[in-house]
C-alpha cells in the first residue's frame, strides 16, 4: 500500500501543484486520489511520479515505513539501555509518523524519558507519561506500565511523595501481566525502580523480596544488567534493617562492587568502594 500523505508532503515541500505533478504523466484527479489513499496507479505511472518528487518506492510503502520505524526504535532502545540519551533522541527524530499504537507508545516513552534525564524538566515528563496513558487502549502494554512506573519516579524527583506512591503501588499487580521473557530489560528496570521505592519508604521486607525476584530473573537470563544496583541496594537495605553492617550485607556489597567494576558503572563502584573501605574490606 502506498502512503499518499508522503507524496502530498513532498509535493508541497517542493512547491509543486497537483496539476504540475500530473503533467505528461497522468491526470490531476489521479494525483488527488493517490494523496487521499483512494487509488494506486500503475507501476509505470507511480515510478514517474516518484521520480519527479525525488522519492523512492521504499519512502512511500506503508509496510516498509512500519518496518523501518521498528528498526529505529530497536536502535533507540539499545542507546537508551546504555544511558545514551542524546543519541536516543537523535535516532527517534528519524522515525516517520506511525499509525501503529504500540510503536507510538514506544516512541513516546523513549522520547519522554530520555528528554527528562537530559533536561530535568519533570513537568514535561508528567505530561508525556500521561499522554501515553490516555492514548493507550491496552493497560497491560509494556509501555503503559513503564509510563506508570516513571510517573512514580518523576513525582519522587519532584518531592511529591503521595503522588509517587499512588503510581508505585499499582506496579506489583501490573508486573504479573508482563511477558517478562520478551521484555527482559524493561522488567528488570521496573523491579529496580520498585525496589528503590520500597527502600525509600523503609519497607525493607518488600524491598528484599523485589530484589530477590530481580536477581533470580537476571540469573535465569544470564544478564548482568542492573546486577550492581540490585546487590548494592540489597546490601544497604540489610544494613538499614539491622542497624549495622552484617556479614551478609558486606557480602552483597562486595558483589555490588564486582559487578559495578565489570559493567563500568562508576557511580555504584565509587559508593560501594567507600562503604567497603569504611569497613576495612578494601
Amino acid at each position: 500500500m502506498i502512503d499518499g500523505n508522503v507524496i502530498k508532503t513532498q509535493r508541497k515541500k517542493l512547491h509543486i501543484s497537483q496539476k504540475d505533478l500530473a503533467d505528461n504523466i497522468t491526470t490531476q484527479g489521479t494525483i488527488s486520489a493517490l494523496e487521499r489513499n483512494s487509488t494506486t496507479p500503475s507501476s509505470e505511472i507511480l515510478a514517474k511520479i516518484l521520480d519527479r518528487l525525488s522519492l523512492s518506492l521504499d519512502d512511500v510503502l506503508v509496510a516498509n515505513t512500519k518496518i523501518q520505524n521498528q528498526r529505529f526504535l530497536n536502535t533507540a532502545d539499545k542507546q537508551f539501555m546504555n544511558y545514551q540519551f542524546e543519541d536516543t533522541l537523535a535516532t527517534l527524530k528519524k522515525i516517520k509518523k506511525t499509525t501503529v499504537p504500540e510503536q507510538q507508545a514506544h516512541f513516546n516513552f523513549l522520547k519522554t524519558t530520555a528528554a527528562m534525564w537530559i533536561k530535568k524538566d519533570y513537568d514535561d515528563a508528567v505530561f508525556g507519561y500521561n499522554q501515553i496513558l490516555q492514548e493507550s487502549t491496552d493497560k497491560a502494554n509494556i509501555y503503559t506500565i513503564l509510563a506508570i512506573c516513571e510517573l512514580g519516579v518523576t513525582y519522587e524527583m519532584k518531592k511529591e511523595l503521595d503522588k509517587s506512591s499512588f503510581y508505585f503501588k499499582q506496579l506489583p499487580a501490573l508486573l504479573t501481566k508482563i511477558n517478562t521473557d520478551k521484555n527482559v530489560f524493561w522488567y528488570l528496570m521496573l523491579l529496580d525502580n520498585l525496589s528503590k521505592y520500597y527502600s525509600n519508604t523503609e519497607n525493607y521486607s518488600s524491598c528484599l523480596e523485589s530484589l530477590t525476584t530481580a536477581i533470580k530473573f537476571a540469573r535465569k537470563h544470564n544478564t548482568p544488567m542492573f546486577m550492581d544496583s540490585f546487590y548494592f541496594l540489597y546490601a544497604t537495605t540489610l544494613r538499614d534493617q539491622h542497624d549495622s553492617w552484617t556479614q551478609e550485607a558486606l557480602a552483597y556489597m562486595i558483589k555490588a562492587w564486582s559487578f559495578a567494576d565489570f559493567l563500568g558503572d562508576k557511580l555504584v563502584l565509587q559508593k560501594a568502594q567507600e562503604h567497603l573501605e569504611q569497613q576495612n574490606i578494601l
